[in-house]
């Protein structure tokens, strides 16, 4: 009778695990991005067989120049994705609710992808969105990345609210921030943004 039981629970918790509620991982590749090459080289073979792919599928969406698929360009301006600052960008997707749950931005090294992904699924288990953008994020200009990189002078310790148009305001906030001045840079479609932090 126990073994039964703990074979429904088991059968039970992994069918949720695996099923995810059919969310899907939606990666943002840009045509020109080398960091969305580095995440399709490095993580990409082998992540339909980790525990996160299994739970939450890879599906790469690409991305040309300023250009995104109708579909992704319809739910930016319906506001059901936020802005898009540059790729790559993870989106956890909800294909029930045709909405973005959660995010990444960005991609430096393998295990500090996983390890964010794991932070985000977690945090929408609890009814969070972390990586929350406001605004549709226009597939041509744009819905604030202006203002968006102007916040990034301030004082946030959240790394994705530094983002600057100079490779000299980047290594700045990478000094301010404790990160030995180093920097990386992710291409969008209204040119070249710089972040603290290295790519590795």
């Amino acid at each position: 009778m126990k073994k039964s039981i703990f074979v429904l629970t088991f059968l039970f918790f992994s069918f949720l695990a695996c099923n995810s509620f059919g969310r899907e991982l939606l990666v943002l590749s840009g045509d020109k991005s080398q960091n969305s090459k580095r995440w399709q080289e490095e993580v990409l073979p082998e992540y339909s067989i980790s525990s996160q792919g299994k739970t939450l599928p890879a599906k790469i969406v690409p991305v040309k120049g300023n250009l995104f698929p109708e579909w992704l360009a319809k739910a930016l301006d319906e506001g059901r994705i936020g802005e898009i600052l540059g790729t790559p960008t993870f989106l956890i997707w909800d294909p029930k609710e045709e909405k973005e749950i959660g995010r990444i931005e960005g991609y430096t090294q393998k295990p500090r992808f996983y390890s964010q992904l794991e932070e985000a699924m977690h945090l929408i288990s609890q009814g969070q969105h972390p990586g929350k953008r406001e605004g549709s994020g226009s597939h041509n200009e744009g819905s604030g990345g202006d203002r968006r990189r102007e916040e990034g002078s301030g004082n946030s310790n959240n790394i994705m609210d530094h983002i600057y148009k100079t490779p000299e305001e980047a290594k700045r906030a990478s000094e301010a921030l404790g990160l030995g001045g180093e920097i990386h840079s992710h291409q969008t479609p209204e040119g070249t943004i710089y972040m603290p932090g290295a790519t590795m």
